[in-house]
């Protein structure tokens, strides 16, 4: 019950922070925020990729580490999703994502559970490449997702 309220209260706070940093920032520079969190987010996902293909050593503490990086920085994206960025000239967001925003969020959302499922396994004794492929796959699935429907 008290996780549910702090998760309440947390949101209210992180609604009110997106209201306030949309007028903070001009609509480009929240286009560009975000796209360097995607950046981020795409460097650990190349690194996890290439682990799991087996073009690099396997290292599950490393693999662990960059799911949370991609984790930590993931939690920045809600609050640059603002309707001032709709049609920014740099953005890749296609037109069909501010159209179908209940689909694109659900989309964000299935990749967010998946993520978390790769945390949290990726975390576990005994986590190997069996596991790493699978959760990571699940991951990449995800990105893909969005990409094809919502991203230039």
């Amino acid at each position: 019950m008290l996780k549910k309220v702090v998760l309440l209260a947390m949101g209210g706070v992180f609604a009110t922070s997106v209201a306030a940093q949309s007028e903070l920032f001009k609509a480009d520079d929240l286009v560009k925020y975000r796209q360097s969190i995607y950046q981020v987010m795409g460097a650990q996902a190349k690194v996890m990729g290439a682990m799991v293909k087996g073009e690099i050593d396997f290292d599950g503490e490393a693999l662990h580490q960059r799911a949370l990086n991609m984790g930590n920085v993931g939690k920045l994206l809600g609050e640059t999703y603002v309707p001032a960025t709709e049609g920014v000239a740099d953005s890749n967001m296609l037109p069909a994502a501010w159209e179908d925003m209940d689909g694109f969020s659900a989309k964000g959302k299935a990749f967010g559970s998946a993520l978390q499922e790769l945390i949290a396994v990726s975390g576990e004794p005994g986590f190997d490449e069996a596991q790493a492929r699978a959760a990571v796959g699940k991951v990449m699935k995800g990105c893909k997702a969005c990409h094809d429907d919502y991203r230039d």
